[in-house]
């Protein structure tokens, strides 16, 4: 079977998450030690999956010094999308970098649970999870277990599972083909041309598309989903040099990366600190502290620093 390329779609710029998101894009934000395109990489990764799409806009220079720094052996093809046409629109910019299987993991999502099901069950596929709003997401509507309509952000609902940024399809030019349809025919949700409408042309086409629940995912799109998948990470993932725990009061779980200077902070629970940021008598509960941050005599809980804000 040929192998997958995944695409990951990081060209929005997180208006929901200013003033953090004016000197970076979204997905470069920091959580629980790294940027979120980091915890997704490592997911993509774990599958093997050796090219990489990746589709950047808004201060996209960030995101390819990321990866091609901290992730050199991919195989990582950039595409811009030069206006933010919607998640459809971004999807079909890959079309000439993609042939064969693909697998789409959007890039401020990170998703809890294993994906090789998803992936590799030998049907198209896509995550679902209930949630308590789905207004506020793509909805899959079942009958007997299989899919029998797709709505974007409806506003009255046919169903609570909503679709959680994870797709997989054994043919991409199929679903290029289904997105070309959407394009040409001028459909758009406000403004935007959508992923769901092509996912509906399939269906209509006959093609099946299997629901696979998974565990959770966090579409990191706002300050306090931010800090819950940071609380969640650390609650599997606690790490700190043993100089620091000398010379502050830790208190677990924490991530603090290698190379942070701290001095005389209580940092706890849930705190992680990324790289070359440097800490003088603070105290930190429930925080995210981004690299090169630097933080004198602050005291805060339910916060993030970076080292533009701070």
């Amino acid at each position: 079977m040929p192998e997958f390329t995944a695409i990951i779609p990081a060209a929005g710029k997180g208006v929901r998450l200013l003033p953090y998101t004016a000197h970076m894009p979204k997905t470069m934000i920091t959580v629980a030690g790294k940027p979120i395109l980091g915890h997704i990489l490592d997911q993509v990764e774990s599958l093997g999956i050796k090219k990489v799409v990746f589709i950047v806009g808004y201060k996209q220079e960030a995101i390819v010094e990321f990866v091609r720094s901290q992730y050199p052996h991919l195989q990582a093809v950039f595409v811009q999308q030069p206006e933010p046409k919607g998640l459809g629109h971004a999807i079909y910019l890959a079309k000439h970098e993609v042939t064969g299987p693909c697998f789409i993991l959007l890039g401020d999502t990170i998703v809890d649970g294993d994906l090789r099901p998803l992936v590799f069950g030998g049907e198209n596929a896509l995550g679902i999870r209930t949630v308590q709003d789905p207004t506020r997401f793509g909805v899959v509507e079942l009958k007997d277990g299989k899919i029998i309509s797709f709505e974007e952000k409806p506003e009255h609902p046919k169903s609570n599972l909503a679709i959680i940024g994870a797709y997989s399809f054994l043919d991409s030019a199929q679903l290029f083909d289904a997105l070309e349809e959407v394009i040409r025919s001028g459909k758009t949700v406000k403004n935007e041309i959508q992923l769901t409408d092509a996912l509906s042309v399939l269906l209509q086409r006959g093609v099946e598309i299997v629901p696979v629940k998974m565990d959770d995912w966090f579409d990191c799109g706002t300050v306090e989903i931010l800090l819950q998948t940071n609380r969640l990470l650390l609650d599997r993932h606690h790490r700190v040099p043993a100089e620091l725990e000398k010379q502050n009061k830790i208190i677990p779980p924490c991530w603090i990366a290698d190379g942070v200077q701290a001095q005389n902070c209580v940092l706890g629970p849930y705190v992680s600190v990324a790289y070359d940021a440097c800490l003088q008598d603070c105290c930190l509960q429930d925080a995210i502290v981004g690299p090169q941050a630097k933080l004198q005599q602050k005291t805060a809980q339910h916060a993030v620093f970076d080292k533009h804000n701070q």
